[in-house]
């Protein structure tokens, strides 16, 4: 990118602002069982895959000292997005925008790891199928009961997402039925593409804003005012990314299904259904939920709010959670740091004596579930919409 001004050098003013501190990667307060927050150092074990570290090569990238090349791009790419750095960071630098700095550069040159260009690819990838799947794109709604709410007119819509569409496909059924208990006039769309969350975490930017694009064209014209999501990155997708990207908010809010529902309740317009008597259950916090949404109470309430339900914390909870292994669509390029971090998570679950592990996103739910089966452990885990939908019954209001 000789001569050619990259999008790290705008940043150049952050990144001097580094101290070396150490306490983006360092959670040592913790005990001596949870002293690190990010995955990509507890399995690359160089500091270069730190935030830190990523701060010295963003340093040198813009002192001239280095150029781009793949090894910096394994050290990038390698970063779950789990912002555990900048929540923790000393000086309140958001690390995270010199990483998709970075990665937009790496982009740029051809430099995104082969199996996550080949997944985002226009021919046999995600531009080709509108998912990060490559599942055929009519059979996106092939879970649903029945067509009654597709392109319906109606103040919601329920964005699905590529995850619940085709490969967890009862998180879909889970949460249409929660809407439609809470009495919500809602719709689906026949033609929903991927929310771009993928093209972002590739330093795609421009790809990104065209499918979000896509999808607004077909809300704005069903003439609805919000956007419910089941899954946190499709929803920092409209509420946060656009924005950021385009400098124009999103013509419709979005909202996360556990934030509709947990304001329904504190207004006494749901109550739950009693659970198994004395059931212990545990709750993984999904970093884009948490630490890049700030959402972190709706989905304890709820739980709080089922009678017989007993909700104990991981040691690493809230914003000190620790990354299932999911993020930044790492499992493409980097499938052994994703099962090393899903293992550590759930041994620390399984460890609270919990029954049942939730959460709230598709990515997080498939991920822990595939390491509580390597792990052959009993812990069930379940996303929280599935116990919800057996536990939420509307108010009938008298009269």
């Amino acid at each position: 990118m000789s001569g050619e001004r990259r999008a790290i050098d705008a940043l150049r003013d952050v990144i001097y602002q580094c101290n070396r501190c150490a306490h983006c990667f360092d959670l040592s307060w913790l005990g001596p069982d949870f002293r690190e927050k990010c995955p990509a150092y507890r399995w690359g074990k160089f500091e270069s895959y730190t935030g830190r570290g990523r701060f010295f090569l963003a340093r040198a990238l813009v002192d001239g000292q280095i150029e781009y090349d793949a090894d910096i791009a394994a050290r990038v790419f390698a970063c779950t997005e789990c912002r555990g750095c900048a929540e923790h960071c000393f000086k309140y630098l958001s690390t995270t925008d010199i990483y998709a700095a970075m990665k937009e550069d790496l982009a740029r040159l051809g430099l995104v790891p082969a199996n996550m260009a080949a997944g985002l690819s226009d021919e046999g990838g995600l531009g080709e199928y509108h998912n990060v799947y490559q599942a055929p794109h009519d059979e996106r709604l092939a879970w649903l009961p029945d067509a009654s709410r597709v392109d319906r007119p109606a103040e919601v819509v329920f964005f699905v997402g590529c995850t619940s569409a085709y490969a967890r496909q009862n998180m879909a059924l889970d949460t249409y039925d929660v809407l439609e208990k809470a009495g919500i006039n809602f719709t689906v769309l026949s033609d929903e593409w991927c929310c771009g969350h993928p093209y972002l975490a590739a330093g795609m930017t421009a790809r990104a804003v065209e499918t979000i694009e896509h999808t607004l064209a077909l809300v704005r014209q069903l003439g609805a005012r919000q956007m419910v999501f089941n899954c946190p990155g499709c929803q920092r997708a409209f509420r946060d990314d656009y924005i950021k990207l385009t400098g124009r908010p999103a013509p419709v809010q979005a909202i996360q299904v556990v934030e509709l529902l947990a304001d329904r309740l504190q207004r006494g317009e749901l109550r739950m259904e009693r659970y198994r008597p004395k059931t212990t259950v545990t709750y993984h916090d999904p970093c884009v939920l948490g630490r890049w949404m700030g959402i972190y109470e709706a989905p304890r309430a709820l739980l709080k709010a089922i009678p017989g339900i007993n909700l104990v914390e991981m040691p690493r909870n809230r914003r000190d959670s620790y990354c299932c292994g999911a993020g930044g669509m790492i499992r493409w390029d980097f499938a052994e740091m994703a099962a090393l971090a899903g293992a550590d998570r759930i041994a620390e679950a399984v460890a609270t004596g919990a029954e049942i592990l939730l959460s709230a996103c598709p990515a997080c739910v498939m991920q822990l579930q595939q390491a509580r089966q390597k792990a052959r452990s009993r812990l069930k885990v379940m996303d929280i919409t599935e116990l919800l939908a057996a536990q939420i019954r509307p108010v009938r209001v008298a009269g």
